[in-house]
């Protein structure tokens, strides 16, 4: 399962169980790390999620991004109420990324803004299990 935590929503991608196939799950509103962790672990424990893969904002350059304040905080609450491996992973350019990707597969402005999060997601985790292999 992979991640796209913004200010407002998270993202969240899912895999097969034999890492062939990459699809956006939901976009969940956040309230806050408590609360929000609670409801990624209830996923975590619904699709049986071996990994959790967390996308790491950073600048073009490389530098940290401003957003990491905001996600740091809920990455250290995933640690410690889930006992399933939480890995950070590159995420620079995945939203241009899934933008064309909804782009090609016809959804409307307005869908491409509500599924952004979970489009960007999936293309983390994407990417993250081409480098892997």
């Amino acid at each position: 399962m992979a991640l796209d935590v913004g200010s407002k929503t998270i993202g969240v991608a899912v895999t097969d169980p034999l890492k062939i196939t990459v699809r956006p799950l939901t976009t969940l509103v956040r309230h806050n790390e408590l609360d929000d962790a609670k409801r990624i672990c209830e996923l975590i424990h619904q699709h049986q999620i071996e990994k959790l893969i967390v996308g790491m904002p950073r600048h073009l350059g490389g530098e940290r991004s401003s957003i990491l304040d905001l996600i740091e905080p809920l990455v250290t609450q995933l640690r410690e109420i889930t006992k399933v491996p939480v890995e950070w992973a590159e995420e620079r350019l995945s939203t241009r990324e899934a933008e064309k990707l909804m782009a090609e597969a016809g959804l409307t402005l307005a869908e491409r803004r509500k599924k952004r999060n979970e489009f960007s997601a999936a293309v983390i985790l994407q990417w993250y299990l081409e480098e892997s292999s």
